[in-house]
């Protein structure tokens, strides 16, 4: 029995990435977006590779409210064109000082 894939969304924010436990953020763009995991690009990382990435979500996206979130991430797949597809391991909201 499969499970089903979460819903995704176009939703073309901006994401900021970096490779887990380095301090060089990196700018990127959201080509989709679900519960479970995001597709973005360009991103310069292999699957495998553990991420924290940040975005400000403008709507819910399935279970997970709008606001800025951070989340611990794996890439678990790149594309042709650059984008990495990553799924979500934890996300938390992001709150201002």
């Amino acid at each position: 029995m499969q499970n089903p894939r979460s819903e995704r969304l176009v939703l073309p924010i901006a994401i900021t990435y970096c490779i887990a436990g380095d301090d060089h953020w990196i700018q990127s763009r959201v080509v989709n977006i679900s519960d479970s995991g995001v597709l973005f690009g360009p991103a310069g990382v292999r699957p495998g590779t553990p991420l924290e990435v940040i975005f400000a979500a403008p709507v819910n996206i399935g279970s997970m409210a709008s606001g800025k979130l951070v989340c611990a991430a794996e890439v678990v797949r790149t594309t042709e064109d650059g984008a990495a597809a990553a799924r979500f391991d934890e996300c938390r909201f992001l709150l201002s000082a």
